[in-house]
């Protein structure tokens, strides 16, 4: 285990909710890590004589996230179940909650990995950047309470650790070790992967085109920072200018004043430079900028109001400013 201690305590804080009603709380959108944490965690809970209300989403529910949804039988909500307390997992920030946020009151629990930024949560946080994703967190949880993980857990779980580490890419020996214990416990990547993973539709591939078309390139030193803008499918997008060139994807949307950049970059920006962009890219500009935001060293989202190019601009320029070079646009 990564951090005894703290499985501990969240074990400890689970039993002390012995004969409540519970739901779980995922945040905007959700995604693989998120749901596959809620969907374990939901069929832990009967064990610890904790009564589960069912697993929510807040504002909208991604397409990716209801279509594993779907393959593990998990009965998504939108609206905000009826509990006696809540436990929002693989959520970084209170505004990940949206409008959840200020009617679950005090009885919260959180259950994450994330960096943390300005934002405080109320109720009682559990958080370690140790783990790199909120699956492990689950794992180790299972592992303390005495749950032993069926094959559709250990599938689920196999497929959230996978997403946020960028396909494995990023996966430390630890990560590594406890994918041999979900292939022990019966994980069946393959057909789960294949359920979940649709072939590319005509509107992704169009994205993806797009994206790239409109994309603008700039180096700093050694670094390609490519930067584009679409309305949908932002992280297939974020992949396509990785696969021509880029070390790191910029891709962005504004809607009524409020833009959305999706950032990525490949795993040896991180291992060469230490470069983190949830906490040494949008982290400080969802500060100035008074957004939110959060994620991993190599993928993170940020949400600020302005206006897309002021906000593209200043994403350049910061991590032009933490490589120590200024940012050179690349000719045609």
């Amino acid at each position: 285990m990564r951090e005894p201690a703290l499985i501990a305590q969240i074990l400890e804080t689970l039993k002390g909710l012995r004969g409540r009603a519970v739901a779980i709380l995922l945040h905007l959108g959700g995604d693989p890590d998120s749901l596959a944490s809620a969907y374990v965690l939901s069929g832990m809970l009967p064990t610890l004589s904790i009564i589960p209300r069912g697993i929510a989403v807040p504002n909208h529910i991604s397409d990716y996230t209801e279509r594993m949804a779907d393959v593990m039988g998990v009965d998504l909500k939108s609206d905000l179940p009826g509990a006696e307390a809540y436990i929002a997992i693989d959520v970084g920030s209170p505004s990940q909650l949206a409008e959840f946020y200020e009617k679950v009151g005090e009885e919260l629990i959180v259950i994450d990995h994330h960096e943390k930024g300005g934002e405080q949560f109320k109720g009682r946080v559990f958080c370690s950047t140790k783990y790199q994703s909120t699956s492990e967190i689950v794992i180790e949880l299972a592992e303390m309470a005495g749950y032993r993980l069926n094959s559709s857990e250990a599938s689920a779980l196999f497929a959230g650790i996978y997403y946020d580490t960028v396909r494995l890419t990023v996966a430390d020996p630890e990560t590594l070790r406890k994918i041999g214990l979900l292939g022990e416990l019966g994980a069946n990547p393959r057909a789960f992967m294949q359920r979940i993973e649709s072939p590319i539709d005509y509107s992704e591939r169009v994205a993806r085109i797009k994206a790239v078309k409109r994309a603008e390139f700039y180096r700093c030193g050694d670094v390609v920072i490519g930067v584009t803008r679409v309305s949908a499918f932002k992280p297939s997008a974020a992949r396509s200018l990785l696969a021509v060139g880029s070390h790191i994807a910029l891709v962005g949307d504004e809607v009524d004043g409020e833009v959305e950049v999706t950032m990525r970059q490949v795993p040896e920006i991180f291992d060469q430079l230490n470069l983190n962009l949830a906490r040494d890219v949008v982290e400080p500009i969802a500060k100035s900028l008074s957004g939110s935001g959060g994620g991993h060293a190599a993928a993170a989202k940020l949400r600020v109001k302005g206006s897309l190019d002021r906000v593209l601009e200043l994403c350049v320029n910061h991590i032009s400013y933490l490589l120590g070079a200024s940012p050179t646009r690349v000719a045609d």
